[in-house]
């Protein structure tokens, strides 16, 4: 939800709006920089206020993430959306241009609303179809079928959106975005995870990944994702860096991306298909099933434990 200023057309008016702005971005009295604006204060003097970072990245400044969580949110690469240099790139720092504030109700359903049914593993045919043929097709489907029964089966236990909580939030021109620090202090961490190292996200998305990545490894895929090509998982933004659009799942860090040179938005991608069917297992959406894809996304839509 953006807040901007608007011309009231009576003094009362003006004084219910300006104080609607302040009332809904007072949550955020605790960010480190933040200076107290009257509400007489120009969007100039808004803007010279708000805290410097690197808008190139996307990411808010060092107070979105809480002390103690380990090394600094990863910058996003390309292929998210119009998104961010990929890391090693311009590391200039400019400052941002605060545009207003919102609240996070819930958590959105996706970063692609219009996903795809998933209808899983498919195999191509020859013409000359032939019973050999089809006892070969079983036999793979047998052997997709045995390996998803590695571990324990998984039963979902709840909503993402009610795991992962509200904020209030402030907004850039960069379409970056600054959570509450003390939702960022409560939820956000930096954890070690099999394949990609710290992995820097939302508390609640770490069981899952760990068991994704944990039976990635226990069925020989592990060279199957470049830990060089990680692209983040917490980087608070909207989809695109676009307000409209709303914010993207990086912002409650339950979203990564893998392997981001080769499956780049729109493209059918070279994400080892099998590692999907184990993402999807652990409670991932994928963006590949999107009418428009995103190979490199996978972003939590359920929550799921072992059993």
């Amino acid at each position: 939800m953006a807040v901007r200023r608007t011309r009231s057309e009576s003094l009362p008016a003006r004084g219910i709006a300006v104080g609607a702005v302040l009332l809904l971005l007072s949550p955020l009295a605790a960010c480190r920089d933040e200076t107290t604006a009257s509400p007489r204060a120009t969007a100039k003097e808004l803007a010279s206020s708000a805290p410097s970072g690197n808008s190139s990245a996307g990411v808010p400044s060092s107070p979105s993430v809480p002390s103690g969580a380990g090394s600094p949110t990863p910058a996003e690469t390309p292929g998210q959306g119009a998104t961010d240099p990929a890391p090693g790139g311009s590391t200039s720092k400019k400052p941002k241009v605060l545009q207003g504030g919102g609240f996070a109700s819930a958590v959105p359903g996706s970063d692609a609303p219009d996903r795809k049914v998933d209808v899983g593993p498919q195999y191509a045919v020859s013409e000359g179809l032939d019973i050999k043929e089809v006892e070969r097709l079983v036999k793979a489907v047998e052997k997709i079928a045995k390996e998803q029964r590695v571990g324990q089966p998984l039963a979902t236990v709840g909503s993402v959106a009610g795991a992962v909580g509200t904020f209030s939030y402030r907004w850039f021109a960069d379409g970056s975005v600054q959570p509450d620090p003390s939702w960022v202090a409560a939820n956000i961490r930096t954890e070690a995870v099999p394949i990609l190292g710290n992995v820097t996200g939302h508390k609640v998305l770490f069981p899952q990944l760990r068991g994704a990545l944990n039976e990635v490894v226990a069925r020989g895929l592990a060279d199957q994702i470049d830990p060089s090509q990680f692209g983040g998982c917490y980087v608070p933004r909207f989809i695109a860096h676009d307000p409209s659009k709303g914010l993207s799942l990086h912002t409650w860090g339950i979203a990564v991306d893998l392997n981001v040179p080769g499956n780049q938005r729109g493209t059918f991608g070279q994400m080892n298909r099998d590692v999907v069917a184990i993402f999807k297992k652990w409670g991932f959406a994928w963006g590949g099933d999107w009418s428009y894809t995103d190979p490199m996304h996978f972003e939590l839509n359920r929550i799921v434990r072992a059993r």
